[in-house]
Order: structure tokens, then C-alpha cells, then sequence
């Protein structure tokens, strides 16, 4: 339908307000533009959360620490973009850093074994006395036979 000549002409009077566009240094991964592109071209993306990705080749070695590791799926493949500051390392020094490194978590795991043995309190003992009906001294025995773990130590004292 045609409007008259008198309504056209305050259509087209009407000034028009350009929009303020934002710029931007650099697209993110969450901007709904870039996401409907990728939908349309069949693309599908997910962040993935790593602290450390390293790439070797047969004369360096490249090691990115805290990088942005985004996962693209196109037609049954898989892309991974990797982003962040790279730090070259020779072969040898890798293999040393990772000996190393190897050597502080055996440390550390001997030292939680330490750690993770269980401590006996009074009440623990008392707790285990009144559920079982027996007398401290037999409460104590089974929970250091049970490690500490005060609900199995009821159970066996009950069940015997």
C-alpha cells in the first residue's frame, strides 16, 4: 500500500541518528556476533581451561604458561587455538626441568603419607565407647585397627 505524498515526505524528513559504534582492540571469545558466524558456518566452540600447554619438536621445545586454549569443531575435526607468551627451551632443558619436577612430587607424596596418618583424640575414643557399649580401652584398640575412622570402628564393635 501506497501512502500519500504529504506522509512520504515527513518519512524521509526525519533525521537519521548514526548509532555510536563501539571499537574494540580485539574480538573475544563471547562476542554473540563472532558466536552466530560460527553457528551459521556449522562451527561449534568451547573454552578449555589448562595452565600449561606445551609443544615439543625435535630442536625446541615450546612451553606457554596460563594460556587462552579454545576448541573449534568443524566437519568432524578438531582445531585448538592456543593463545599466550611462549617460552623456547632446548631439549635438555626440559628433560632436567621435568626430573626435577618429578623429584619434588615423590617428595611431597612421602610427606602426605606423614600427614594422613590419622590422630586418636579423647573424644574420638569416648564417642566410640558410648556408641558400642565397650570401655575406652577397647574403643581405642579397634580404632587404631580401623585408622581412625570412627564410623567403621562402631560398626565393627557392634557387629562382633
Amino acid at each position: 500500500m501506497k501512502l500519500p505524498k504529504e506522509m512520504q515526505k515527513k518519512q524521509n524528513s526525519k533525521p537519521r541518528r548514526p548509532t555510536k559504534v563501539k571499537s574494540r582492540s580485539g574480538q573475544q571469545f563471547g562476542s554473540r556476533a563472532m558466536r552466530r558466524k560460527m553457528q551459521q558456518q556449522g562451527i561449534d566452540m568451547d573454552q578449555i581451561e589448562a595452565t600449561r600447554v606445551v609443544i615439543e619438536g625435535p630442536e625446541k621445545t615450546l612451553v606457554i604458561n596460563q594460556p587462552e586454549v579454545v576448541l573449534m569443531k568443524q566437519m568432524g575435526q578438531e582445531i585448538y587455538q592456543v593463545i599466550g607468551d611462549a617460552e623456547e627451551y632446548s631439549p635438555e632443558e626440559v628433560q632436567v626441568a621435568e626430573g626435577e619436577k618429578i623429584e619434588e612430587h615423590e617428595d611431597l607424596s612421602y610427606e602426605e603419607e606423614e600427614e594422613l596418618k590419622p590422630t586418636i583424640t579423647e573424644n574420638d575414643i569416648m564417642l566410640v565407647a558410648a556408641q558400642a557399649n565397650v570401655e575406652k580401652a577397647e574403643a581405642e584398640a579397634v580404632l587404631r585397627e580401623c585408622e581412625g575412622d570412627i564410623a567403621k570402628a562402631i560398626v565393627f564393635l557392634k557387629n562382633r
